[in-house]
């Protein structure tokens, strides 16, 4: 928002300088981005009279000029401007002086006519882009004075921020009422005038929930002139290009109250106009040769013949105002701010109007905003305005929040005196009562999103000032504290680990597109966003990790990024439940090597990764169950789920070639997504390792079982069995053929014994093996294999 320092004084009454009046700003929230004087440098330009001007003996189109500018002898300048004449009085830049610029101007001969420095024009003087003749002054000054001197003072413009949830500061009014609002001055109230009596030819309507209020008033009879320099300037400094008078206004009103109009040329405007949601298809040519092609739901403008406009956002080509018009329609209105984002993100409408609106606007003071705009019109372009027709409602359910002035000690740290709270709180125009030790706190209604009592103290601490808070220092504590949130040591842990097995972190977007959150949410139910930054690509919580690092990695490979290992630890969102996880892909490696082929990525060293963390977690991975259940979004067949009994702590396998697709990536793609959160509250219980000082004995089994049992189960029956003595049970073969009947496999493990305080015997060991082969047995009927 870039606001002129002569207009916001033309709202706030101060003395307070520019540095005051941006600390004051950075201080109520608003960053200032940058403070320019926009003053031209006029340096060596004086004013001058010409006395007399001659044609030039070698140019048609030139005149030889003789020109005081009360220094003594006239001086002779070579012109070409066809308003060169005697007795005008101009801007002269002398010899050795600079233009605007960065021009020098030097003595030169023209045509063999000796030229003593130059006669303005406005563009050279960068007032405007008139280039026509030279500039024509009228003024008493005397001859040789400084052109500055013409021009009045010079202006600053500051550029503010304005954060997302402070729509009511998009305009000079708004910044100077928060200004006053902290004591910086006194805001000056805005008066409009009263509408006339005709009736207008245009009636307006609205049938759209989305367009809670419009109004309308027409003025007939104008003259769209040029508008007033004053009003071009101010436009111009903050940011906009002048084009025509009612256009202009409608920019002035906007900018002035942070009220987006929109002005029709009536003669264009077939029947009447009424506010509507489209059904979806409707097209039509927004101003600028913009075609838009309606969503359902859209607000639509229409007139009897069809679509003028879309809501808020952008108005038709077909009715647009030009030099030529001479009757004007004004529509003030109020839109829902969600619709207005929803359709300008869909249709990546881009303007001043939607940027107001999706923030939302002030409705109190709409159809002020035509009348102000009316009035401005007459004035300038001349007409007759008609009465005001206004339809639906523009007040707006305001919130009652009950506040306990303590409040802003125990939640903001500062202890303030409630007779100072209520006029901190009165002075941001809110309407506030006293109730018993409480206070009931209504805002006003050009402030948004203010709900509860944490918004409350937000606006008191601001006013009063941050660096007002005392600093604290918090005592801490003489012994180590467990950490109260259970999910910040997992969340911690699985960083540090993930980067310590060679994946790079990495953070993206918690929004996905509704397509990959339905592909990643696996039927469950989808958290849709009221505001999303991107209709078609960021609509939706992500239900999952793997989406965000599929993107990158897809983004990293398109800029030949050879990024391997990526791993993202973050939220994730179904329905209304939010999960702390953790995941990580591996992609095949693009690097060529004079050894041979990289080696392709694939399920089981995901899955080693999975465990790896699980057990840094303190997870028994031991213990844990390899299932083949997994998601869709794995490869059926080489995906699978780590569990005990009914936790599922992750799944892991070979992304589908239908969702790498999605990406434009080619497999294998292997990854893993853990659930922190399940890993925080059934970890086990971290015992002191204590090595053996006794020899392990190894012995291996194998074991024909049905084609269909899992050996990751037969691992798990027999360390159930034997975990007295054994340290470990690895499987290291398995085998279908000869020798093995069809239907059957044979799987080859080595179980590995070992006591803490003894060397097993031979009975010991060999009643340990009978167990294992007897559980085996006993749960997959199992037989021994020689």
């Amino acid at each position: 928002m870039l606001v002129p320092l002569s207009w916001l004084k033309e709202h706030l009454e101060t003395e307070a300088s520019v540095d005051d009046i941006c600390d004051m700003l950075t201080q109520l929230g608003h960053e200032i981005e940058e403070v320019e004087d926009t003053s031209p440098s006029f340096d060596g330009i004086v004013i001058g009279h010409v006395l007399e001007r001659e044609q030039h003996p070698e140019a048609d189109r030139l005149g030889v000029c003789k020109v005081d500018i009360g220094d003594g002898e006239p001086k002779q300048i070579v012109c070409g401007a066809p308003n060169a004449r005697a007795g005008i009085k101009v801007a002269v830049i002398t010899v050795g002086a600079r233009l605007p610029d960065g021009t020098k101007i030097k003595k030169s001969k023209l045509r063999g006519v000796e030229s003593q420095g130059m006669i303005c024009s406005e563009r050279e003087l960068e007032l405007s882009d008139e280039h026509d003749g030279i500039l024509e002054l009228e003024t008493d000054l005397a001859l040789g004075t400084p052109f500055a001197e013409t021009q009045g003072d010079g202006d600053v413009v500051i550029d503010v921020d304005v954060t997302p949830n402070r729509g009511d500061c998009l305009s000079i009014q708004g910044i100077a009422r928060d200004l006053a609002a902290a004591g910086l001055g006194t805001l000056k109230p805005l008066s409009f005038p009263e509408a006339g009596n005709t009736q207008s030819q245009i009636k307006c309507e609205t049938k759209s929930e989305n367009c809670m209020f419009f109004s309308g008033i027409e003025i007939r009879g104008i003259k769209n002139a040029e508008s007033p320099t004053w009003m071009k300037q101010k436009i111009e400094a903050a940011g906009l290009r002048p084009r025509s008078a009612v256009v202009d206004i409608s920019n002035y009103i906007m900018l002035a109250m942070g009220k987006p109009i929109h002005t029709y040329d009536a003669d264009k405007v077939k029947g009447n106009i009424c506010a509507v949601d489209a059904k979806g298809g409707e097209t039509y040519m927004g101003i600028g040769d913009t075609e838009v092609t309606f969503n359902a739901e859209d607000v639509m403008i229409m007139d009897d013949n069809g679509v003028i406009g879309a809501g808020g956002i952008l108005g038709g080509e077909s009715t647009a105002v030009d030099d030529n018009t001479t009757n004007v329609y004004i529509e003030s209105a109020w839109f829902d701010r969600s619709r207005i984002a929803k359709t300008g993100q869909a249709h990546q409408l881009l303007t001043d109007a939607r940027y107001r609106f999706e923030r939302g606007i002030d409705p109190a003071e709409t159809a002020e905003a035509g009348r102000w705009a009316a009035q401005l019109i007459q004035e300038i372009c001349g007409g007759e305005v008609s009465a005001q027709q206004a339809v639906g409602s523009n007040k707006k359910d305001l919130p009652t929040i009950t506040f306990d002035p303590a409040f802003v000690k125990t939640f903001g740290g500062l202890d303030i005196p409630t007779s100072e709270v209520k006029s901190i709180l009165e002075a941001l125009q809110f309407n506030v009562s006293e109730n018993g030790g409480n206070l009931d706190v209504t805002p006003p209604s050009f402030r948004t999103f203010m709900q509860n009592p944490e918004d409350l103290v937000e606006e008191i601490l601001r006013v009063k000032g941050y660096d007002a808070v005392p600093n604290v220092v918090m005592p801490l504590p003489m012994e180590r504290q467990e950490i109260a949130a259970p999910t910040l040591r997992p969340d911690r842990t699985a960083r540090r680990h993930l980067a310590g097995l060679g994946y790079l972190e990495t953070i993206t977007y918690s929004f996905v597109s509704e397509d990959l959150a339905n592909a990643f949410a696996e039927g469950q139910d989808i958290r849709e966003l009221e505001h999303p930054i991107d209709e078609a690509t960021m609509s939706h919580m992500r239900p999952s990790l793997l989406p965000g690092l599929l993107d990158a990695a897809d983004k990293n490979l398109a800029r030949s990024e050879n990024l391997t290992r990526l791993a993202e630890v973050g939220k994730t969102f179904v329905g209304r439940t939010e999960t702390l996880c953790a995941a990580g892909i591996q992609l095949p490696s693009t690097q060529r090597h004079w050894q041979g082929k990289n080696s392709d990525v694939d399920a089981f060293s995901a899955k080693a990764d999975a465990l790896n963390i699980l057990e840094t977690l303190g997870v028994a991975t031991t213990r844990m169950q390899i299932t083949d259940e997994a998601p869709s979004y794995y490869h059926p067949g080489r995906s699978g789920s780590l569990r005990l009994g009914n936790n599922v702590f992750g799944t892991f396998g070979e992304i589908h070639p239908a969702i790498l697709k999605k990406f434009d990536l080619k497999g294998p793609i292997v990854g893993f997504e853990l659930n922190l959160e399940v890993a925080a509250k059934i970890k086990s219980k971290t015992k002191a390792f204590k090595p053996s000082n006794y020899q392990p004995v190894e012995r291996d089994l194998a074991f024909i079982v049905d084609e269909n049992v899992a050996a990751g189960d037969l691992l798990n029956t027999i360390r159930n069995t034997t975990k007295d003595l054994g340290k470990s049970f690895d499987l290291f073969d398995v085998y279908t053929g000869t020798g093995v009947p069809e239907g059957k496999k044979s799987l080859a493990i080595t179980m590995t014994l070992q006591a803490n305080d003894r060397t097993l015997t031979d009975d010991e060991i060999n009643k340990v093996v009978k167990q294992a082969v007897e559980a085996a047995e006993k749960h997959y009927q199992a037989e021994l294999r020689d």
